[in-house]
Order: structure tokens, then C-alpha cells, then sequence
């Protein structure tokens, strides 16, 4: 189960109080997650209490739970440590949570609402085979759509897990013309969000910097692209030629980059890539729900009215 951002907002403000105040780790993470409604997270934190204790930093602590937390929120956790730069980590984090929530509403409701839609069909449908006394119909209603559902999403969650299949996957959404928009703006907030982090602590290394932000990138299609910009740096490029690399970048992005590394005031630019690629998020989210819960709409009902016509006849 997901840890909720309402709680890991609160989670994260509460950590970076903590350390603020100069509380031990193991007993930050302890009251930490005690002020948290989240069970879910509770139990990963009561989990990695034991690797604290050995002394572990808290991004490998709670590394067994990594499945629990957002793909980017360890990887960032990660880069405060390795910069020395724990407490405003956290801080981080909790603003990020506090920005995104609005994000996240969309992104649930992307699922949520046509999965509450389907169900409703689903259950209308049921009622009215019983309503004309289509028993028999209702069953056979019953077993073949939850067969189907079942069968498909074993199917999809099998697939999913093979690496080939997931980037044959991840390669396809980007083919398609919104949900490219979607991957794209949300692989940026998080990349963006922890190379900034990392590179005002200046100091680590670019190649160290650049490999904390590509661990928040999910779709293996968009790592693969932004990854090309690492052979650049490691040829002692610049990071505005390095960026320039990448195909899936927008050209607004490779310019702001550039216009960053060149006045020195790169960690500005970052900061505007960030909030420009989280607005244009939101815009395309709600784009997409439009689009997708009236097809789903649609679909449901003409469902429903055949299901009518059939028990009419």
C-alpha cells in the first residue's frame, strides 16, 4: 500500500523538526511516524528502526519499504545525506508534498473516479438481470466480467513485472500524445527537484549529482534518454552541453539550462524548470480526466442500456 502525501507531508516536516532540534535519527523516525495517520508508513518505519540503530542513514533504513514511499522520495532523502544537508532535505520534501497535493488529487482521480463509475455500471447492471428475474443472466454477468477483469489485470501485472515488457510499455505511453505530456512533465519535477537539491549543496561531484536525480526517473524510456547526457559529463562537458544531449527535452528546458549554467545562477533556472514543468502537469491531468471519464461515462451507460434492450427481449 502507498503511503498517502497528506502523511508523508507530515512526516517529513516532523523529521526535519527533529534533527532541527538535534534528536537522535532512530528517535526522529520514531516520533515521526507516530504523528502520522498512515499505518502504512508506521509499519515501514517500525521496520527500519532496527538498521538505525546499526548506525544505517536513514535512506537505507527504510529501503526495505522503498515500494511504499514515491519513486523520487528516498533518492532525494539520499541526496541530503550524502550533502550533509539533512534538515533542509526533509524541509524540502514537505513543501514538495504540500505543492503537489493538488497533483496528486488529479493524479488519484485519473483512477479513482472511472474505477467508481465502473463499478456503479457494474452493479446497475447486476440489479436489473435480477430485477426481470434473469437469474441465470446475472450469474453468467457476474463470472464472466469479473473473470475477464481478473484474467486481465493478472495478465498486466505479470507483464509489468518482466524488464523487457515494462520498457516495451514504458516506450509505448510515449507514443501517445497526452500521456506522453504526463511522463515527461512528471519525470522533470522529480529529476529537477533532486539535481537542484544536490547541486546547491555543492558538494558532490556532477556525475554524483546527476546519478541521485536519475534515480527518481521511473520510465525506463525517459532514463534511458536523460542518461545520454551523463557521457557528455563524464567526458568533462559542460552541464549546458550535456543537457543538450537528450531527445525528449524540451527545447525551453535545454534553454533554460543553458541560460542557467552561463549567468551562474543555475540553481534559478532548476527551480523555474520545476515549477513550470508542475504546472503544465496539472494542466495535462486535468486535460486527460476530461477526456477519459466522459469515454468512460459513455461507455458505461451504453452498457447499461444494452443490458436493458437484452432482458426486454
Amino acid at each position: 500500500m502507498k503511503i498517502d502525501n497528506a502523511s508523508l507531508r507530515q512526516f517529513a516536516g516532523s523529521m526535519a523538526t527533529c534533527l532541527a532540534s538535534g534528536l537522535p535519527v532512530t528517535k526522529s523516525l520514531a516520533l515521526s511516524a507516530a504523528g502520522t495517520p498512515s499505518r502504512a508508513l508506521q509499519q515501514v518505519v517500525e521496520h527500519a528502526l532496527p538498521r538505525s540503530d546499526q548506525g544505517l542513514p536513514v535512506s537505507e533504513a527504510l529501503a526495505p519499504g522503498a515500494a511504499q514511499f514515491p519513486h523520487h522520495f528516498l533518492p532525494v532523502v539520499r541526496a541530503g545525506e550524502v550533502t550533509g544537508r539533512q534538515v533542509e532535505t526533509w524541509r524540502l520534501l514537505e513543501r514538495h508534498c504540500a505543492r503537489l497535493g493538488p497533483t496528486m488529487r488529479v493524479v488519484r482521480n485519473t483512477w479513482l473516479h472511472p474505477l467508481v463509475c465502473i463499478g456503479f455500471g457494474w452493479l446497475v447492471r447486476t440489479g436489473i438481470y435480477v430485477y426481470f428475474g434473469h437469474y441465470r443472466g446475472a450469474g453468467q454477468f457476474l463470472l464472466s466480467s469479473f473473470g475477464s477483469a481478473l484474467l486481465l489485470g493478472l495478465g498486466g501485472w505479470l507483464l509489468f513485472k518482466l524488464p523487457p515488457m515494462k520498457r516495451v510499455l514504458h516506450f509505448a505511453l510515449l507514443q501517445l500524445p497526452l500521456i506522453r505530456e504526463i511522463e515527461l512533465r512528471m519525470a522533470e519535477v522529480w529529476f529537477f527537484t533532486t539535481f537542484r537539491l544536490a547541486y546547491e549543496a555543492g558538494s558532490l561531484g556532477v556525475l554524483s549529482i546527476f546519478d541521485l536525480a536519475l534515480a527518481t526517473v521511473r520510465n525506463d524510456a525517459i532514463h534511458e534518454d536523460l542518461a545520454q547526457a551523463r557521457y557528455i559529463l563524464e567526458e568533462q562537458g559542460g552541464i549546458d552541453d550535456a543537457f543538450e544531449r537528450p531527445a525528449l527535452l524540451d527545447h525551453e528546458v535545454k534553454g533554460r539550462i543553458m541560460t542557467g549554467a552561463i549567468s551562474g545562477k543555475l540553481d534559478q533556472a532548476l527551480g523555474q524548470i520545476v515549477e513550470q514543468a508542475t504546472w503544465q502537469l496539472e494542466l495535462k491531468l486535468q486535460l486527460f480526466n476530461q477526456i477519459f471519464q466522459r469515454i468512460v461515462v459513455f461507455a458505461v451507460a451504453m452498457s447499461i442500456v444494452e443490458t436493458i434492450f437484452i432482458c426486454l427481449q
